[in-house]
């Protein structure tokens, strides 16, 4: 016997819900917008919820930008291009990009940037410097790593 369909949500539901998403973990309007196509309500009701989000700042694009470039950088060891796409494709504007990316402690940056090539270059199999330092080059740059520090850290690099 099939189980009952279960039965749809109010918009105040929906809005309990999109306030304990927003809750547990930073998120940006795009995101909310997207997980509320989710719910069978109307149009209007998702705008609504959309405003008391931002109003009440259970979501806000520039908070947001701040906290994904700094777990970007920290945790997965991303460049900054690469930050850069991912903010413009979830629709952050321009100057909250610029601004998130800005805060960005260049030492620290740097610092990544070694990080991540010294774990790379264990696997690295080249037969001279030269071809290793260009698939390393190629490796950090698909991190999003900028190519000119990318190269500048390279001429330091010891293997």
């Amino acid at each position: 016997m099939p189980k009952n369909p279960a039965k749809p949500l109010t918009p105040d539901q929906v809005l309990d819900k999109m306030a304990k998403y927003c809750a547990y973990q930073e998120r940006c309007v795009k995101d909310v917008t997207d997980k509320l196509k989710t719910f069978d309500i109307p149009q209007e009701a998702r705008d609504e919820i959309i405003d008391y989000l931002l109003d009440n700042r259970f979501v806000n694009d520039e908070r947001f930008a701040r906290s994904f470039v700094r777990g970007k950088v920290n945790q997965s060891g991303w460049g900054l291009n690469k930050i850069r796409f991912h903010l413009m494709q979830k629709g952050i504007a321009k100057e909250f990009i610029d601004e998130a990316l800005g805060q960005t402690d260049e030492e620290v940056y740097r610092q990544r940037l070694i990080d991540v090539l010294k774990v790379k270059a264990k696997n690295v199999k080249a037969e001279t410097d030269f071809e290793k330092k260009r698939k390393l080059a190629a490796y950090a740059m698909q991190k999003g790593f900028e190519g000119g520090l990318v190269w500048e850290v390279l001429k330091e690099f010891e293997f």
